[in-house]
């Protein structure tokens, strides 16, 4: 029997959340959404994923990083996803430092999200 993957995605933006839903659900797999730091806490209390998208950038402020911070707190194995069209040096550090698996800049290929499921999947196999 096939794993039922979960992912959840955190962006501010319904567009981004319908265009992750669209791309995640062609590989039938179940995606949750958040538009903010307290949704994305009540759902990762919630439930576990298997993998989690963030974006930087809310509302022109950089909370990602709070958000990342905040979900590795609630589940340490929890394998996060950075995602943003404002990718600096200094941010793609702190996401890895926070404990990001990695960092991706928008706009983004569709094989770019299935490969970063693929890597949190095979991480957690480990």
């Amino acid at each position: 029997m096939a794993k039922i993957v979960k992912c959840l995605v955190v962006d501010d933006e319904l567009s981004v959340l319908e265009s992750f839903k669209m791309i995640l659900g062609i590989k039938d797999y179940v995606v949750a959404t958040a538009q903010n730091l307290n949704e994305a806490a009540a759902a990762a209390q919630k439930d576990h994923y298997d993998i989690v998208f963030i974006d930087l950038r809310f509302e022109g402020k950089e909370i990602g990083l709070d958000i990342l911070k905040k979900i590795k707190g609630i589940d340490p194995k929890t394998e996060c996803v950075i995602v943003t069209a404002y990718a600096t040096a200094k941010t793609k550090m702190d996401a890895v430092q926070f404990g990001a698996m990695d960092y991706i800049s928008k706009p983004f290929m569709m094989e770019v999200i299935y490969e970063m499921v693929d890597r949190a999947l095979a991480k957690t196999k480990k």
